[in-house]
């Protein structure tokens, strides 16, 4: 039998606590033919209940709202709805918000200012599975990986903190007496701490000492 033309279409949910943001947000997507509005909601609790009465493809989820934020809101969504995809739309480009949202399950994160067109085809790359951030946002999300990354880097490897940040002050050029002066050690301590960094890392001097501590993602 074939597909009518209402169940080809990508049926969205808008949930924002702002009116004229559903009202835009609405009067955008009904001009593209893919994209059918099926409802809106203004808080959580509107939102689970319209998730399972109108079986949306798509939500687009503001992030900060009355009685609950989206990150709330997202989880109890997806276990009510698991096959449901979630963008979250917003004006708030926090690292908390954005890793919060894809640790629960959003697909994608774009903020507010997006072009039109961006919200449009990112609403149809989701719902074909695809999983995406706001251009804008990439570079500052790579960095905060590269963070959470040396972190764990730095608590399964043998060396201390403070051995850490001696290859991070040699790395930075400083001596050992600007060395001890940071870290309150004498400058026979440093230069001893130093020949035993270069022997854990198995390094012949300080700049391999501080080239093998990047390359394992220490510094």
């Amino acid at each position: 039998m074939a597909e009518n033309a209402s169940d080809a279409k990508i049926r969205v949910l808008i949930v924002d606590d702002h009116p004229i943001v559903r009202r835009g947000l609405t009067s955008l997507l009904c001009s593209y033919p893919d994209i059918q509005i099926v409802g809106e909601a203004e808080d959580a609790t509107s939102a689970l209940s319209k998730v399972s009465a109108l079986s949306p493809h798509v939500i687009l989820l503001d992030i900060r709202m009355f009685g609950a934020d989206g990150i709330e809101i997202a989880s109890r969504l997806l276990r009510v709805a698991p096959q449901v995809k979630i963008i979250i739309l917003t004006a708030y480009d926090n690292d908390e918000y954005i890793l919060g949202a894809f640790r629960v399950g959003a697909f994608a994160y774009l903020l507010k200012n997006s072009l039109d067109e961006t919200v449009v085809e990112t609403i149809r790359l989701v719902h074909a599975g695809k999983r995406l951030l706001s251009p804008s946002l990439i570079d500052q999300v790579l960095r905060q990986f590269h963070v959470l990354a040396q972190a764990h880097v730095r608590r399964e490897h043998p060396l201390s903190p403070d051995e850490i940040r001696v290859l991070a002050l040699i790395a930075d050029g400083a001596t050992n007496e600007e060395i001890a002066q940071e870290i309150h050690w004498s400058e026979s301590t440093v230069k001893r701490r130093i020949e035993e960094l270069m022997a854990a890392l198995g390094a012949r001097n300080r700049a391999q000492a501080v080239a093998i501590a990047i390359k394992e993602g220490l510094i």
